[in-house]
């Protein structure tokens, strides 16, 4: 019976483990969407957390802590570039924030915010980190968190 119990125990205490390695390794930062792997180069967009300044990489289950790399750019002030004339003419983005082009000029790398809220409060904004590609007029959505305000930079 003692033999059982410890058995019971330790398949119930692995996956508690896994979970706590995982959400320490990440950080709370979860998004499960396998999308950005058909965007090229996705492998050298960065996040940081403005705050922290830690910054962050895509993977599978979402964002993983990542060395900061040296220049990191504050796209911020691009939101009025040609960038963001091409995303306000092809697509439905509203309130983007930040507009970064990829190194090879195929793909322009927003971000964007949408209120969820119903009621009076403003703090319940999504917000969705989305690659569109200039050859194909398609969006695809990378990453996106619940008030998630990460900077992004593509090098």
């Amino acid at each position: 019976m003692k033999r059982k119990i410890t058995i019971v125990f330790a398949i119930a205490i692995i996956p508690i483990i896994l979970l706590s390695i995982i959400l320490y390794l990440s950080q709370f930062h979860f998004d499960f969407s396998q999308d950005y792997r058909s965007v090229e180069g996705y492998e050298n967009i960065v996040f940081m957390d403005p705050k922290s300044k830690q910054c962050f990489r895509l993977c599978v289950w979402g964002l993983v802590r990542t060395e900061n790399p040296d220049g990191f750019e504050d796209h911020r002030d691009l939101v009025r570039s040609s960038e963001y004339q091409m995303l306000a003419e092809n697509t439905d983005a509203e309130n983007i924030w930040q507009v970064v082009s990829s190194p090879d000029g195929r793909y322009i790398l927003y971000v964007e915010s949408i209120n969820v809220g119903t009621g009076v409060t403003t703090d319940e904004e999504e917000v969705f980190y989305r690659v569109y590609s200039i050859e194909d007029g398609t969006s695809t959505t990378i990453y996106s968190g619940y008030r998630q305000f990460l900077l992004v930079d593509w090098k």
